[in-house]
């Protein structure tokens, strides 16, 4: 069996990260000049008593039981790589010894001295090679060493350097990009997006103004694009917009978009200012703070203490646009 593990790309001035294969086209993952490699070591965790090499402290599972030995002691890992590969017992220790002791003849341990190359670009570790395998499980281990791809993208290892290529990962990976992209395409164009929602969505995104002369094709151009070359992240495009679509399936989201919708027109019609974070609307009989932050504002609007003062606000922000 083999496993890939790749470089994590960094942008260079020198555009190394944009580097690709003249036979496939995809892009090297390359980080560096040449052929560079990095060094890695089992590091020492006090956690585990040892190196993490991913073997002394895990125990050996087989049909759901741990392994135990002819006197009833339970195995781990490690005990049962040695025996795979025909080692003398505890040659695979993770107990740290810093010399060879001369009185007792004992050698430095395995993970003492053995150190491994990452390749930049690619690495490809054969398992059906004791080396290849005991690097497998430091790299698992290992906090420069992201466990796969997905893993990498969800920030659960901030110093990885690298990354494991887990089977077919890469399309899985696109393939829920996919779904995510088509499930918002498809929330674009269903019952509720009539042109007016469509319009009044785009300008709560900050797409137009809540007062351009746009077409219905050139709104659905903006929310389409909006989408299209949006991330996958917290907080994305995809995330904004699906949020405040899904608002048009109920009562209490119409009027929340209404109210968010009222705030743009009010703000663009230079009635409701925005000042560090706070929402202010000046009338001639003095200054109304709507909100001290955005959604503080969308709340006064809902309010329904608040009517009077927000039927006024839209009579004024009429009056302002007619003129």
């Amino acid at each position: 069996m083999k496993i890939f593990i790749y470089s994590i790309p960094r942008k260079s001035a020198f555009g190394i990260h944009d580097w690709t294969s003249e036979a496939s086209g995809k892009k090297l993952l390359k980080t560096k000049i040449w052929k560079c490699t990095d060094k890695i070591q089992a590091f020492y965790n006090p956690k585990f008593g040892g190196f993490a090499n991913g073997l002394s402290y895990k125990p050996w599972i087989e049909n759901g039981e741990q392994v135990k030995d002819k006197d009833g002691k339970p195995l781990m890992l490690q005990h049962k790589m040695e025996q795979k590969w025909g080692l003398p017992e505890n040659f695979l220790t993770n107990k740290l010894n810093h010399r060879d002791d001369p009185k007792n003849k004992v050698p430095l341990s395995y993970y003492t001295t053995k150190v491994w190359k990452l390749n930049d670009g690619c690495t490809v570790l054969d398992l059906d090679n004791f080396d290849d395998e005991m690097f497998y499980y430091v790299c698992l281990e290992s906090k420069l060493v992201a466990n796969s791809e997905k893993e990498w993208k969800q920030h659960l290892w901030p110093k990885a350097q690298y990354y494991i290529a887990l089977e077919n990962e890469a399309e899985e990976l696109k393939y829920n990009k996919n779904q995510i992209k088509s499930k918002a395409f498809a929330l674009l164009h269903n019952d509720n997006m009539t042109p007016s929602n469509k319009e009044k969505i785009a300008s709560v995104l900050e797409l137009t103004n809540s007062f351009a002369a746009l077409t219905i094709e050139q709104i659905d151009n903006l929310l389409f694009e909006y989408i299209d070359k949006s991330t996958f992240a917290p907080g994305s495009n995809i995330d904004k917009f699906t949020d405040i679509a899904n608002q048009l399936n109920t009562p209490t989201g119409r009027e929340n978009l209404e109210a968010k919708y009222l705030l743009k027109k009010g703000l663009d019609s230079r009635i409701v200012y925005e000042k560090q974070g706070a929402y202010n609307w000046t009338k001639p009989t003095g200054q109304i703070t709507l909100g001290e932050n955005y959604l503080e504002a969308v709340e006064f609007i809902l309010n329904p203490k608040k009517s009077a003062l927000v039927e006024e606000l839209e009579q004024e922000i009429k009056i302002r646009t007619i003129r």
